[in-house]
């Protein structure tokens, strides 16, 4: 699985990369901070997964997810955050997934 990165906080993105690197069938293909970098990069990528922090400071995650399901509609979006109550947005978004950031490394 080809994953995408997008969060922010760089020290979340290097975190999420290590845990995520260990695993065999798993592979970060990218990172991104902002918006305008994950679009760009799902173009140029073409992940099998983008994991997506909802909280953004330019774009929020759930317009995000919009955006990259049209650009990319058969790449997944995994939507990571403290916010619970974005579940219901995220998924009518086209979001395929909705993950909180106090999980485990064997729940990732």
């Amino acid at each position: 699985m080809r994953i995408l990165l997008v969060d922010d906080h760089q020290v979340v993105r290097e975190g999420l990369r290590r845990m995520l690197e260990v695993e065999p069938d798993m592979e970060v293909v990218g990172e991104a901070a902002d918006a305008e970098d994950a679009l760009a990069k799902v173009k140029l990528l073409s992940p099998d997964l983008v994991l997506l922090d909802i909280k953004m400071p330019d774009v929020d995650g759930i317009v995000l997810t919009r955006r990259i399901k049209e650009e990319a509609p058969s790449s997944k979006v995994v939507i990571l955050t403290l916010y619970e109550e974005y579940l219901a947005q995220a998924a009518r978004a086209g979001a395929s997934g909705y993950l909180l950031k106090d999980l485990k490394r064997e729940e990732l």
